[in-house]
């Protein structure tokens, strides 16, 4: 069954890469894979890196936002582009995060699969992604987002760690925001990525 997969690898590269962004390893796993026969491991392996990849996209769009125009200029930034940024959806293939407390409700966990790993990394405290067989064919690898650095905290920490100009956006866009109460290392959510054949 796997065979049929390789089919659509030049396709999940392709249609999942940031605009202006191009990394070497979706380059050469679209040279390497695209004859071969693709295990699960490569698929999560794949998947990881297209969600660490618009991971690093999100951070560095945000540290340069909250420099030039302050933390209240990153929450403007994300409520502008984070559906862009967070979202993916096509015919073979889609990501997003989800988390249980979130800021946007697109981002809600949306069933028992998702509601299962992400108790799975909070018991846990695993940092690696898991790839699941969902069903019909269906892939879902999911990934843990930590809260990696102190700054993610100006917008997502507990009072005190909040900066006032987000925590104002926050309350003006997000009026039935979750997504704030966290500390260094806790879990934010997820990525959550779907291989359709």
């Amino acid at each position: 069954m796997w065979r049929a997969w390789s089919g659509i690898l030049s396709l999940l590269i392709i249609s999942c890469q940031p605009s202006s962004e191009t990394t070497q390893t979706e380059s050469k796993a679209d040279t390497t894979q695209s004859a071969k026969s693709i295990t699960l491991e490569q698929w999560r392996q794949l998947a990881d890196s297209l969600t660490v990849e618009r991971q690093r996209v999100i951070l560095q769009s945000l540290l340069t936002v909250s420099e030039k125009e302050g933390w209240g200029g990153a929450v403007r930034y994300c409520h502008a582009a984070a559906d862009t940024l967070t979202f993916y959806q096509s015919a073979k293939v889609s990501f997003q995060r989800v988390a249980l407390r979130y800021r946007n409700p697109k981002n809600a966990l949306a069933d028992s699969l998702d509601k299962a790993a992400y108790e799975r990394f909070a018991k846990s405290g695993q940092k690696e992604s898991f790839i699941t067989e969902v069903g019909d064919g269906r892939l879902r690898v999911y990934r843990p987002i930590y809260i990696p650095m102190v700054q993610c905290l100006k917008c997502h920490g507990k009072p005190e760690d909040l900066d006032g100009q987000a925590l104002a956006e926050i309350r003006k866009r997000y009026p039935n925001d979750k997504a704030t109460g966290f500390a260094m290392g806790d879990l934010r959510g997820m990525w959550k990525v779907e291989i359709r054949p």
